[in-house]
């Protein structure tokens, strides 16, 4: 819809993790779009690592080729490796287990399974995470990410918030586009109306003010 309205493609696409699929950074990785992207699990990963989230595989140590290392240091080995023909791209997942889990003392905190901890994970799509880490928490990523949250984010949340409007109430495509339309239109004369509001009330404080400074001077 963009390269409709606008003739190319966006350069970059700075969204929230809800966006952060392998089909999503193929695309953009096939038409030349920086990713920008958050994926499921970035704020998770971001955190620090502490005694509550250390068995999550987010914390884990990673080998130099992309591996895993337990808690306990024992690196995981390869189970076997599918190849995910469901998306729109064909997707290769590793699954990694670990044959150190009996007698570990970590094993009741870290996993149920009987034949051991295991974890699945795609070398391509690591790599995808790697570069929207890099581009996110980079200058320019911030000041894309803060302006998408200030523009994007505050209106969406007036509307569910402060207007009550967390839902669609009309179905069909016309009928669906025609009610943002028409909510789109009180968002905008609610926000007007308020400015207004405050431009008035801001020229009635600084009018009392100069008001008060000449009865003082008259004085």
């Amino acid at each position: 819809k963009y390269k409709l309205m606008y003739g190319r493609l966006p350069l970059r696409t700075p969204a929230d993790a809800g966006y952060g699929s392998y089909d999503n950074y193929m695309y953009c990785r096939e038409n030349g779009i920086e990713l920008f992207m958050k994926y499921p699990g970035y704020y998770e990963e971001s955190k620090k690592t502490n005694d509550k989230n250390r068995f999550r595989a987010s914390h884990f140590e990673r080998t130099e080729d992309g591996g895993y290392i337990c808690p306990a240091g024992h690196e995981f080995e390869v189970d076997k490796i599918t190849t995910d023909t469901r998306g729109v791209y064909e997707r290769r997942n590793v699954k990694l287990i670990n044959r150190h889990c009996d007698g570990c003392p970590f094993r009741s905190r870290c996993t149920k399974s009987r034949i051991g901890r295991s974890v699945n994970y795609c070398k391509e799509l690591d790599e995808f995470h790697k570069e929207v880490r890099e581009n996110v928490t980079s200058e320019e990523g911030k000041k894309l990410m803060f302006k998408r949250d200030n523009e994007a984010e505050g209106t969406f949340g007036d509307l569910k918030e402060n207007m009550g409007y967390d839902r669609l109430y009309r179905r069909g495509h016309d009928n669906v586009q025609m009610e943002i339309y028409l909510v789109a239109m009180g968002h905008n004369i609610r926000k007007y109306q308020k400015l207004k509001k405050r431009i008035k009330e801001t020229e009635e404080k600084q009018m009392k003010q100069v008001e008060e400074m000449l009865r003082l001077f008259i004085c």
